[in-house]
């Protein structure tokens, strides 16, 4: 009954959403995976603007394929994108999710940052991430799934142990509840304001953007990528959205991707 409620209540405000981006809504009460639905969505011709929404997830993926854990009172939605971009531009992209959902908990009175390189927290705690998959051939983007997950109305405490000292929500910053669908309506707004800015090519915008709501620049921090642990200062970004760090002994590296931690953090882990 719960869900079935969830699925009438959102295709219902789906069809009076009016808004540029979004084309068409599927709508589920429970999936293993939005991405995953996404992907073979996308794969079969779904059109950019196609999104997928679960009220829970079995299977939620996190970035390196990490579990996303997805209880009741979350959020969990996957975009599929089509830009006509070059495929090199899709790195950008982590930024737009980021800042549509950043600018979003914000309207509620709760600051959010972004941490390098898509994870949005409140009070160092994180509140939401984004997972990007994509099809590529050469320099011709196929598609792009953007995942995202918002813990919303989670009690953190139906979390596992060892991430709850590290995730808040937005019910437990506000001491109530909020309206899912508000909440969604108005990511949606932000992201197709953040995603016009992407597909007019106005990069430096996205990027100023993201570093004013993002804490990471300048701070000491230990980044683990797939091959090894690296550590020093977070400079800047560059026109890719890659992250400079000097370091002790090598100078100044481009880290592509990776776990970022910050200096205070790491005697937590």
């Amino acid at each position: 009954m719960i869900e079935e409620t969830f699925i009438r209540k959102t295709e219902e405000f789906s069809k009076n959403l009016s808004v540029d981006f979004v084309k068409k809504l599927f709508v589920f009460g429970t999936l293993d995976s939005t991405n995953t639905m996404a992907k073979d969505l996308a794969r079969a011709g779904a059109a950019e603007g196609t999104v997928v929404i679960a009220q829970t997830q079995g299977q939620g993926r996190g970035r390196f394929d990490r579990i996303w854990q997805s209880p009741e009172g979350g959020m969990y939605l996957s975009l599929i994108l089509r830009p006509q971009e070059q495929a090199k531009k899709a790195s950008l992209l982590p930024f737009v999710a980021a800042l549509a959902l950043a600018k979003t908990i914000d309207v509620y009175g709760v600051h959010a940052t972004i941490k390098w390189p898509n994870d949005v927290q409140v009070n160092s705690k994180k509140i939401a991430g984004i997972l990007l998959e994509s099809e590529i051939n050469g320099n011709t983007i196929n598609y792009i799934v953007v995942g995202i997950g918002i813990n919303v109305n989670i009690d953190v405490k139906m979390l596992s142990p060892d991430i709850r000292s590290k995730s808040t929500s937005l019910i437990r910053e506000l001491g109530h509840p909020i309206d899912y669908h508000k909440f969604l309506r108005a990511f949606f707004v932000q992201f197709d304001t953040f995603y016009a800015l992407f597909k007019k090519r106005k990069y430096q915008t996205i990027i100023d953007e993201w570093k004013s709501n993002s804490d990471t620049v300048g701070k000491v921090i230990q980044i683990q990528t797939l091959t090894e642990t690296i550590q020093g200062i977070a400079l800047d970004v560059d026109q890719s959205g890659f992250l400079l760090v000097r370091t002790e002994k090598e100078g100044i590296k481009k880290i592509v991707s990776g776990d970022c931690l910050y200096f205070d953090e790491l005697s937590r882990v």
